[in-house]
């Protein structure tokens, strides 16, 4: 399940820069059948979201983790 995040917040432009450079990459990595359904982006959009609430604010450690848990792969990466 999903944990849900605080979707209504205000972000830094670092921070949108970081999140818009993550998702961008999640996105082109994922396979072109489901890549354009817009609840899979939303469900890479809100881990993301998450990760950086934890913590996390490198745009391709956040796109891998994102792509990994919405594969359904354990995060070989969390620390």
């Amino acid at each position: 399940m999903l944990q849900l995040v605080e979707t209504k917040r205000v972000c830094p432009p670092e921070t949108l820069v970081v999140t818009t450079g993550a998702f961008e990459q999640a996105c082109q990595s994922l396979p072109r059948a489901v890549n354009g359904n817009d609840d899979v982006r939303r469900k890479l959009a809100l881990i993301i979201l998450r990760h950086v609430d934890r913590g996390e604010h490198d745009p391709s450690r956040l796109s891998e983790v994102a792509y990994r848990e919405l594969a359904g792969l354990k995060d070989s990466m969390h620390r």
